[in-house]
């Protein structure tokens, strides 16, 4: 099970007292004895018991800076994360809350770097924008003694990982499943992948929802069919990919339609297929992820899933000022549902331009 973090409840219940005794206590207020005042900071100690100081410091307007985590300043350029950080800063800012980034570099460095950053009296508390999510990682933040978000995440699954976490995010599972059920739905058996290399947790769930599809549909997920991308190369490695995935598999055997991890990758991909003398939809259905801004712009325009960067960023905004708040909040994870946008770059949405 997660770890969560011990509250004044606890404390209280532990010692029949009330909540209220417990806080004057740890004030150290006079109206409460001595030796009631040093047994409940035992008791406090025992539990692993860390004052919310993050909420005191906002109702007392002392603290003016939320602190984003992310492992290196690259990640903000994928998979609409501008999008996020801009609604964030946006939400924040309406508060009076200015946004700081703290790069962590890698997973082991992320506590020694939230300790420097905690050293500074003015954190209200700390967001985590990261795709790659690890086990250690999800308990560095469940401990995290002041309010902590993970942005542009959801469990979708291994839930009793994320039990008690803050989460504002995407439905990547679904939304992979939709793209894919639209194209087995078109008359498509030979179904590629352009995904990304394990590890980066969105790509991982994309590539998980696609093989899910063709597997409740009864199709072979050959391997030939499922080439690895590079997340931050989106358009030059999507290219790159259909010129492997045809070198790989005998013309009888070249996929019909394609499923893309990003809309990078898709708009690469869709480079490629027409220098390639390839006519989309007619010869080859596309559906990328994330309806960029530019997918609408493209020629044919880019079937997708939906991913609103602004929305999550917002929700995981707000859940921020909420928990700082109302330590104690019970709903703590945030999903914007996927949804499918058709357009022309599949046989359905080219034939409803073409009417």
């Amino acid at each position: 099970m997660a770890y969560r973090k011990p509250t004044l409840q606890d404390i209280a219940r532990q010692l029949k007292i009330s909540p209220a005794s417990v806080s004057r206590a740890l004030a150290d207020n006079p109206r409460i004895s001595l030796a009631l005042r040093q047994q409940v900071q035992k008791t406090a100690a025992e539990l692993g018991y860390v004052p919310n100081s993050a909420a005191r410091a906002l109702r007392t307007g002392t603290a003016d800076v939320a602190a984003l985590m992310v492992p290196n300043l690259s990640v903000l350029r994928i998979d609409g994360n501008l999008e996020v950080l801009q609604a964030i800063d946006e939400e924040l800012g309406l508060q009076g809350i200015r946004l700081m980034v703290a790069s962590y570099h890698q997973p082991s460095l992320v506590p020694g770097t939230m300790r420097k950053v905690m050293a500074d009296p003015r954190l209200a508390g700390m967001l985590f924008l990261t795709n790659y999510i690890t086990e250690q990682l999800l308990e560095v933040i469940t401990r995290c003694p002041m309010p902590a978000v993970l942005v542009n995440a959801y469990p979708e699954r291994s839930w009793e990982m994320w039990e008690g976490l803050a989460t504002s995010g995407t439905e990547n599972l679904m939304g992979a499943e939709l793209a894919t059920r639209h194209l087995i739905a078109s008359g498509h058996e030979r179904i590629a992948a352009l995904v990304c290399e394990p590890g980066q947790r969105d790509a991982d769930l994309r590539e998980e929802g696609y093989t899910y599809a063709m597997q409740q549909a009864g199709l072979k997920v050959s391997p030939n069919l499922v080439v690895r991308c590079d997340f931050f190369r989106g358009f030059e490695t999507g290219r790159r990919a259909i010129h492997r995935l045809m070198a790989a598999c005998p013309p009888d055997e070249r996929p019909t339609a394609l499923f893309c991890s990003s809309d990078e990758i898709a708009a690469g991909a869709m480079r490629a297929l027409l220098d390639a003398g390839m006519r989309i939809p007619e010869d080859v259905e596309i559906v990328g992820f994330g309806n960029h801004p530019f997918s609408v712009g493209l020629n044919p325009s880019l079937s997708t899933v939906t991913h609103d960067g602004s929305a999550v960023g917002r929700g995981a905004a707000r859940l921020f000022l909420e928990i700082a708040q109302n330590p104690e909040l019970k709903e703590r994870q945030l999903l914007q549902p996927a949804e499918l946008i058709i357009r022309e770059s599949t046989s359905t949405g080219a034939k409803a331009a073409r009417g």
